[in-house]
């Protein structure tokens, strides 16, 4: 019986700490792989329309990011990744904004302060695994 592949993860992250944190955090679950990290909107374009190597299936996305709004990345990551899940990962999310955030088209919408387990199981259940 062959394993099942790693779930291919992208982390847009302005707070270097907190993405590489999370990288090394996310590396820890061998059902998944961070391949690309970006540190803004321009970076994580450049990512997108460099043809990334892997397919993804996950993207990570802060919402204040230095040079505009982690939203602004959902179609373009769509178009590149049919089929990807976006997960809104973020400290500024305000309760009424969560349903503005899902019909944008995150799949999920999580603040910053949640648990390293509920950011983990959140990736894995969107990735079905």
């Amino acid at each position: 019986m062959s394993a099942t592949p790693a779930l291919k993860v992208m982390l847009v992250e302005d707070h270097a700490a907190f993405r590489e944190a999370l990288a090394l955090l996310l590396s820890h679950n061998p059902e998944i792989e961070v391949v690309v990290q970006a540190g803004s909107l321009t970076e994580a374009r450049e990512a997108i329309a460099g043809g990334l190597e892997e397919h993804l299936d996950i993207a990570v996305v802060d919402l204040g990011l230095p040079d505009g709004d982690g939203r602004e990345l959902f179609a373009e990551l769509r178009r590149a990744n049919p089929g990807i899940s976006v997960v809104v990962l973020s400290a500024t999310i305000e309760a009424g904004h969560i349903d503005d955030l899902l019909r944008a088209g995150a799949d999920a919408v999580l603040d910053k302060v949640e648990s390293p387990l509920t950011i983990t199981e959140e990736i894995r259940q969107l990735g079905g695994v």
